[in-house]
């Protein structure tokens, strides 16, 4: 009783001078003691019988793997760190906030700020932490701050703890690599991937881990993933590869990795992908000429094999054949008439040649897969035209027949030669033809027929002729054009050949007529080529020199021939003697009685004789028309007009040349 009686004392003095008391072990918030009081319970107990009093606020960081106290930091199940704040009267600080912070390259948060609050009952603030990096294996410091009021009140006291800690290195692990293996994807499909990660031979359901799919063939996507609360990376495979033949058929690798970690592949077998579709690609150029002829007499013919998604396939075997194709036509090789076998490329694709034949024709190439005859496609209708120039296809024309070129230097013309061949077919772009000319020049020389905006032939060509130089004393100049062609023929048997005994338009040397009188004469132009055979010109044979036939029929040069006027700006003006009242004829014509350039104007004035007469007067035509003669004009006078009146005629040249006249109307 006494002894109870007496610790009783004890404690009671001790609690009020606690300096004073020391001995016993400590239990949690008790004062004094010998042992280590715990430091969740609050103060610690004194040590060697020293006693201690808390004057200042105190943080104190504790380490915990589960229940266990530690001072190690490991990337395999989950490390708390516990700060414990007490105020200067060793009393717990609820709700207060506490900022966790240490090196971002060794150690992050959860939360990621470092930012808790102490809880309510004991003043503990916990925060989880990983390693920044599962193959670390430094040491480092942690800190935990908080702003803490002194219990007498007053300014706030910035107060901290720290504690060391070490990082031990991981053994991270692949495990369960699922490609679903066992049953074949379809060509360019998908499937879902994925993997588990390990850490420490411990699934890693607290520690995200970064994981790296690849390929062989086609993508996974997302290509890198971390790993989920169950430690599992999923992601997505598709056999996807647009380099021919892609995936289709192939056995795909796919391979997990991490760092640090021992990779794991598997093996995705990816269906063969099925041609459904042959797609005509082009025909170049798509208009070809018969065999002989100047211009292309191959095209180049192709198609494509492609999937269900547009994909080209190689290595696609197909069967091409001709469809309407007229005698002659050949394909693959000149001469060759059956099916030709071909092996789609690196871009699935098929070229054959096309090669023309001896009649005009149009025609298509049949395409058909051939694993599956279903597959099949045609080409564009191909053309085949013969495109050598005729006789009776060739004419020429001038935009103007008469130019005001007599006294005048470069005025000049368009000359254009329009060309065909004995179907009507268009000759070939880039056929060339020769200009000569009795006077002035042609510039130039040679024109070549030229491709319209779709690249089909125009057939014609086009160049000008210009005065200057020594003109012609009748102001008549001759123009020839010529090109190499052949010779016009009845075609007896329809097989666009010529066939011996068939008739045929013989023609003879090409010249050019320069006084128009129809028949060769020395000092003329003329296109020298063999040939001695009679021969007289006629209307299919224009500008033929006689006795120059070969009697054979073949190659020719087709000619055309005009005439341009250069004309005089003055104008003759020829009315009859005796003028009548009512309708007046009179002629206008240029000095040498050829027509004025073209365009010239004829303005007539009825004019009266008298001051209380009337009279007025049109002419017809008023504009001189695209001739090379003459024209006569008719000048309808007004009923009013009457004997003594008068008609002023005035002709006006395209260059302004000015001649007047004035006709008086008499009984």
């Amino acid at each position: 009783m006494t002894n109870k009686l007496t610790s009783t004392l004890m404690l009671f003095a001790c609690s009020l001078v606690i300096s004073a008391c020391g001995g016993g072990g400590g239990s949690p918030g008790t004062v004094g003691g010998t042992g280590s009081g715990s430091t969740n319970g609050g103060v610690s107990g004194g040590s060697g019988g020293t006693n201690t009093t808390v004057t200042t606020p105190k943080i104190t960081i504790t380490l915990f793997n589960g229940a266990t106290v530690t001072s190690s930091i490991n990337a395999s199940g989950v490390t708390t760190a516990q700060a414990t704040v007490v105020d200067d009267k060793n009393n717990p600080v609820l709700g207060k906030l506490v900022t966790f912070s240490g090196d971002p390259t060794l150690i992050t948060f959860n939360p990621v700020s470092g930012a808790v609050l102490t809880n309510s009952v004991t003043g503990i603030a916990s925060i989880q932490i990983t390693p920044a990096s599962l193959s670390s294996g430094s040491g480092g410091t942690l800190s935990a701050a908080a702003t803490i009021v002194p219990s007498t009140g007053g300014t706030g006291i910035l107060t901290s703890g720290t504690t060391d800690y070490q990082l031990s290195p991981a053994n991270l692990t692949l495990s369960a690599l699922d490609v679903q293996s066992t049953t074949a994807l379809a060509a360019y499909g998908t499937r879902a991937v994925s993997v588990t990660a390990n850490i420490n031979g411990i699934v890693a359901t607290n520690t995200p881990v970064q994981i790296t799919f690849s390929t062989s063939c086609g993508t996974v996507t997302p290509a890198t993933v971390t790993t989920d609360g169950t430690g599992k990376a999923s992601s997505t495979y598709t056999a996807n590869s647009t380099t021919i033949p892609g995936c289709a058929g192939a056995n795909v690798n796919i391979t997990a990795a991490a760092a640090s970690a021992t990779s794991l592949s598997g093996t995705i077998s990816v269906q063969p992908t099925l041609a459904t579709n042959i797609q005509f690609v082009s025909a170049t150029p798509q208009l070809i000429y018969l065999i002989g002829s100047v211009g292309a007499t191959q095209s180049q013919v192709s198609f494509k094999v492609v999937d269900s998604s547009g994909n080209p396939l190689q290595n696609q075997a197909m069967n091409l054949s001709l469809t309407n194709a007229a005698p002659g036509v050949s394909l693959g090789t000149i001469g060759n008439r059956s099916t030709v076998s071909a092996t789609s490329n690196s871009v699935g694709v098929v070229t054959v040649p096309v090669f023309s034949g001896s009649i005009p024709t149009s025609l298509q190439v049949n395409a058909v897969l051939g694993s599956d005859p279903s597959v099949n496609s045609k080409s564009n209708t191909l053309l085949v035209a013969s495109g050598v120039p005729v006789q009776s296809a060739t004419s020429i024309a001038a935009k103007e027949l008469s130019i005001e070129g007599l006294s005048v230097d470069g005025v000049s013309t368009s000359i254009t030669l329009s060309l065909a061949d004995r179907q009507g077919n268009p000759v070939p772009v880039g056929t060339s033809v020769n200009f000569v000319t009795s006077s002035g020049v042609m510039v130039p020389a040679t024109c070549v027929v030229p491709a319209r905006a779709d690249g089909t032939s125009t057939s014609s060509c086009t160049t000008s002729i210009r005065s200057q130089g020594t003109r012609p004393a009748n102001g008549r100049v001759a123009i020839l054009a010529y090109t190499p062609g052949e010779e016009d023929f009845v075609d007896d048997n329809g097989n666009n050949v010529y066939d011996a005994g068939e008739s045929f338009t013989d023609l003879g040397n090409a010249y050019r007529d320069d006084n128009f009188n129809g028949v060769f004469d020395n000092g003329e132009f003329v296109v020298p080529r063999s040939g001695a055979v009679a021969c007289l010109p006629n209307a299919s044979t224009p500008n033929g020199r006689v006795n120059t036939c070969d009697g054979v029929w073949g190659a020719a040069d087709v000619r055309a021939q005009k005439m341009v006027v250069f004309a005089s700006g003055a104008a003759t003006i020829s009315a009859p003697a005796t003028s009548l009242t009512g309708t007046v004829a009179f002629t206008v014509a240029d000095v040498n009685g050829n027509s004025m350039p073209t365009g010239t104007t004829i303005a007539v004035v009825g004019r009266a004789g008298s001051a209380t007469g009337s009279c007025s007067a049109t002419a017809t035509p008023a504009v001189i028309p695209n001739t090379v003669g003459s024209v006569r004009a008719v000048v309808i006078a007004a009923a009013t007009c009457v004997a003594g009146d008068f008609i002023d005629i005035t002709v006006t040249s395209p260059g302004g040349v000015i001649t007047p006249q004035t006709l008086k109307l008499t009984p």
